[in-house]
């Protein structure tokens, strides 16, 4: 057993840590301690069975209570996920058993890839549409696209690329307008937007937002795996509700045997994490945020590809071949992700990052740069 365990801490020691403060390129963080106190006490756990954990459904009901107050809703419905992925599935099949025709979904080049296998998994015809000179949605590129064959227009706030906020007011019209099931992922800018000043709206403030999917486990600091998805109308669920017959009851989620620790992480974070903490939080990160796309401004062959308006940051070089300048910052034992659309360096702003953690980044970074040019 003690071979065992040596071996295990070997490989683990093989691992990035997030304390190092050199990981810039993952949407996630180091848990709070509490949190994974409450994660150990719930891993034997099933939620699938209240009968046996009842604690887990009472647990899940005040979590869903807290993010729909969170989320401009007092009654919403839903349940805690394995993450986004989970929610996007999960919503566009209730989209689907709520439209009784159609199989298109709309959704920007910049929506999450799960949407592809959301679609894919259920037969689904997946339009994706462009993107405006801000990296946004096209909002008249969706109406052109959004017809009766439509039973879903999605849209993100935060995207994974460049952490960008889709226009959701202009696109809930176009979702009114159609009568079509408008799903907003979250799964990044869910608990960092509530907690901006001067947010634009995009939650269940507006009518026609039916859904939301986000992710504790990213800026919300529970454990992996945490999601959250709601839907405007708890009522909906029951569109997907089905007869347990071995056990006597009925389950409306996407997954039979769900972990109650994720449960119990999650509750226990947004009980410890108030508005306030979240808030100072996020504020910090922000701070951060905009301290490292002013250093990367001061390096001349360097080149933010828009103003960042989450907490994460992407720049282009004028003369370097972005990969090359990857390799080159990983040799210096900094973690950094390539974009794709548009071909740039991805930094994401975590709260494991401190000051000194930017600045011998931008030392590092100005370094590479001169190598490379």
């Amino acid at each position: 057993m003690n071979d065992l365990l040596d071996k295990l801490k070997k490989y683990r020691e093989r691992d990035w840590s997030y304390d190092s403060g050199r990981i810039f390129s993952s949407m996630c963080t180091n848990p709070l301690d509490e949190a994974l106190e409450a994660h150990q006490m719930y891993t034997d756990v099933n939620a699938l069975d209240s009968k046996i954990f009842p604690s887990a459904k009472r647990l899940e009901s005040e979590v869903i209570r807290k993010i729909s107050a969170l989320y401009s809703s007092t009654h919403a419905g839903g349940y805690i996920t394995s993450g986004g992925t989970e929610g996007n599935i999960y919503a566009l099949w209730l989209a689907r058993k709520l439209r009784d025709k159609g199989e298109k979904v709309i959704a920007p080049i910049s929506a999450h890839y799960s949407m592809q296998k959301a679609c894919d998994l259920q037969q689904l015809k997946l339009i994706q549409t462009t993107l405006n000179d801000q990296y946004k949605a096209e909002v008249e590129d969706i109406n052109e696209q959004t017809d009766k064959e439509t039973i879903a227009i999605v849209a993100t706030v935060g995207t994974t690329a460049l952490g960008k906020i889709d226009p959701i007011r202009e696109i809930a019209e176009i979702a009114e307008d159609a009568g079509c099931f408008l799903h907003v992922d979250a799964s990044f800018g869910g608990f960092v937007l509530p907690f901006i000043k001067n947010a634009p709206p995009w939650d269940f403030e507006i009518e026609s937002v039916s859904s939301i999917t986000s992710d504790p486990h990213k800026m919300g600091l529970t454990p992996i795996p945490s999601g959250v998805l709601l839907v405007r109308d708890h009522s909906w669920i029951d569109e997907l509700r089905m007869d347990i017959p071995y056990l006597d009851q009925t389950s409306a989620t996407l997954l039979g045997t769900r972990p109650g620790a994720s449960i119990a992480s999650t509750w226990m974070a947004l009980n410890l994490l108030d508005s306030n903490n979240y808030g100072r939080i996020v504020r910090r990160c922000m701070k951060l945020t905009r301290q490292l796309a002013e250093g990367i401004r001061g390096i001349s062959d360097l080149r933010l590809v828009t103003e960042p308006e989450l907490n994460l940051v992407s720049f282009t070089s004028n003369t370097s071949d972005v990969s090359q300048l990857r390799v080159a910052l990983e040799r210096r034992r900094w973690l950094v992700s390539l974009n794709s659309q548009p071909e740039s360096v991805r930094l994401v702003v975590m709260p494991h990052h401190r000051e000194e953690h930017i600045r011998s980044f931008l030392n590092d970074l100005r370094e590479c740069v001169r190598e490379l040019s």
